[in-house]
Parts: C-alpha cells; structure tokens; sequence
C-alpha cells in the first residue's frame, strides 16, 4: 500500500502524538507493507509550517527540531521528483503538489484533511481520505493486530 500524507497530516503528527495522524505515520515507519509517499515540495511546506514563529514558540521547536522532523520524514519516505503538473485545486494551488506528488508516486491513497482536496474523493484511481478513513483501511487490510479497535476512537 502506498500513501501520501498530506502537510496537514504530517503537521499534526507532530504536534498532537495521540492523534490519529501521529498513529499513522508510527504505523508506516513500524510496516514495511505501507509505503510513504513524499516529495520536495511537500517537505517544504511541512518545515515552513514548523519555521513559522507564531508555531515555533507555541510548541517550543527549535530549527533542530525541524531539522529532525524533516529527516524522519525523509528516512521514511519515497522521495519521488514531481514530473507531472496537474492543476486540480483552484480554490489553493499549493495542494496540486500532493496530487502530483500522489500521481507520479503512484500511489493508492491521499491522507488529507483538506476538505479541497476531500471534495475531489479520487483522481485519476488514487482515493482521498481522511486520516480515521485510512486507519480503518489499513486495520481491513492488514487486521487489528496494527492498531487495536479501541485506538481509533481517540
């Protein structure tokens, strides 16, 4: 199974561990079967959300942290080069880089809570779900022994 988290999910699993994206991604770095997906632009969107100073001071990260952050995600991922150019989501560009970052990455799912990009449901075969959506996906295909039942109600 391949997946492209989307800067909102990625953002959200480092800022709250108990939550569902964070749940997520310990998922992918623990099973080999669940690929992430993930290219340039999306990492840098996720290190400008962190560098911004309003969120640096709330959650109390560093440049280090973000440093850190930023190679979990790399170690973690495919990086693919974004080759196609897909102009999707009028109402905010910036989530046409997770639609072409999904394409090229062929992957199955978008992990999202964007509701532009939920709006769209599928592009071209790839579905686009929320987090709770994927994390009963992967319980359906792989069984509970990932995450028990009682998990995904936190």
């Amino acid at each position: 199974m391949k997946i492209t988290l989307d800067t909102n999910v990625l953002v959200s699993a480092f800022i709250s561990k108990q939550g569902q994206p964070a749940a997520i991604l310990g998922i992918i770095l623990t099973f080999s079967e669940i690929e992430l997906v993930s290219s340039d632009p999306i990492l840098s969107e996720f290190r400008e959300v962190f560098s911004r100073r309003e969120v640096r001071e709330r959650f109390e990260y560093s440049k280090k942290n973000i440093d850190q952050f930023v190679s979990v995600i790399r170690g973690a991922s495919t990086i693919v080069q974004i080759k196609s150019n897909f102009i999707v989501v009028k109402e905010d560009p910036k989530d046409d880089a997770i639609i072409n970052t999904a394409y090229d990455g062929k992957v199955d799912y978008i992990v999202t809570g964007d509701i532009h990009l939920l709006s769209l449901r599928r592009f071209k075969g790839i579905r686009i779900v929320k987090p709770r959506s994927i994390l009963n996906i992967i319980i359906q295909r792989f069984g509970e022994f990932i995450i028990p039942k009682e998990e995904l109600k936190k």
